[in-house]
């Protein structure tokens, strides 16, 4: 039986791990964040979605933001016909929110490519980021994003 293995394993182990790898592919994406000179975030869809350079439009579908330890303080769903909300990649996504400095946020929305053909399938992307705004001793604003933002907690 050890033979047989042995026999098998060379084929069905690179098949095993490349399936794996491909199936565990992240399934939320990043939003560029950007401090504006009012000290509110930009929230944007990164340019490199417009991989071809076309002018493409974005629904977003809903956005939240979260405080860490509460949970939600704010959302909004447009998935209503009638609230229909568009975006082109590296445009603010407008945040009905005012984000207050030394308190962290994790902010999420979905959203869904528009095709140029309506015989194509749109795709929907999850996005989210932490980010916390701080002040510092000379009074300007700074952002911290993921991994920095979490950890300042």
């Amino acid at each position: 039986m050890n033979r047989n293995l042995l026999r098998i394993l060379p084929v069905f182990l690179p098949a095993a791990l490349l399936t794996g790898c491909i199936l565990h592919s992240n399934v939320f994406y990043t939003p560029d964040i950007v401090l504006k000179k009012d000290g509110q975030p930009c929230i944007s869809i990164p340019a490199n979605e417009d991989f071809f350079r076309q002018i493409k439009e974005f629904h977003i579908l809903n956005s939240d933001v979260h405080q860490a330890g509460v949970g939600e303080l704010w959302s909004q769903d447009y998935s209503d016909s009638a609230k229909l909300y568009y975006v082109k990649n590296q445009q603010c996504i407008n945040f009905n929110f005012h984000f207050q400095t030394n308190i962290p946020y994790s902010i999420g929305f979905t959203s869904e490519e528009m095709k140029n053909n309506k015989s194509q399938k749109s795709t929907q992307k999850d996005w989210i980021r932490y980010m916390h705004i701080i002040r510092n001793k000379d009074n300007s604003l700074q952002l911290l994003l993921d991994e920095k933002a979490r950890n300042d907690i």
